[in-house]
């Protein structure tokens, strides 16, 4: 029972939250200044630049796996070729 308790509560407040971030303040929303700041922060800059090198060394890191797989494959190949012409 106290787990429904909760959820309500989450829930009128999250209904709460949402009808209160569409008040205009000077032609925008609350909703609308947040994001703003939200895109704009010191944090979520440094979140993104971080994030950034991280899909760069996992696209840096599947390349070099990918040339090794081939180089490995292609020895493996030629090592076949020389057997079969002997």
């Amino acid at each position: 029972m106290e787990e429904l308790k909760f959820v309500l509560k989450t829930f009128a407040f999250t209904c709460l939250m949402i009808v209160l971030m569409q008040v205009k303040v000077g032609g925008a929303t609350i909703e609308s200044y947040s994001f703003r700041w939200l895109q704009h922060s010191t944090v979520s800059q440094w979140i993104q630049s971080a994030a950034a090198g991280g899909a760069m060394a996992l696209r840096n890191l599947g390349g070099h796996v990918k040339d090794g797989v081939a180089s490995t494959v292609d020895g493996f190949q030629e090592g076949a070729h020389e057997k079969a012409v002997r």
